[in-house]
């Protein structure tokens, strides 16, 4: 067993460029309450609605996304999520918009564009 959420978190830590004192300040967690997320095998307690909240918002990421992670870092079995087409059909257009920044961010910032959770592509100008 894995701890999803941390290894999420660190994954994010790296591609966004932050420190874990950046993502305790942008996701108003203590570095005590991050720090357990961050290096524990399996997540310690289930994390409080608050601190997915705050991890959601710091990160642009629903809430459910944090929520399932955390859920195979306890040990739960989630049952293969759900399909890339039905997550699109089920986010409001404010959760799109969020990803939609994000995105645009992470690209401007890199000089790459995120197409899919976890793969960075380069943009048409650095393949040719």
């Amino acid at each position: 067993m894995i701890n999803s959420l941390g290894a999420f978190l660190q994954e994010q830590l790296r591609v966004l460029g932050w420190s874990r004192a950046t993502l305790a300040t942008r996701s108003g967690l203590d570095e005590w309450t991050l720090e357990g997320i961050l290096e524990s095998p399996v997540l310690p307690e289930w994390p409080q609605p608050d601190d997915i909240l705050g991890l959601s918002r710091a990160l642009c990421v629903s809430a459910r996304e944090i929520t399932l992670r955390a859920a195979e870092g306890c040990g739960l079995s989630v049952i293969g999520g759900i399909e890339h087409n039905e997550a699109l059909m089920l986010a409001t257009n404010d959760e799109l918009m969020r990803e939609v920044r994000r995105r645009l961010a992470l690209g401007a910032r890199t000089g790459a564009y995120l197409t899919s959770t976890g793969q960075v592509v380069a943009d048409s100008a650095q393949s040719a």
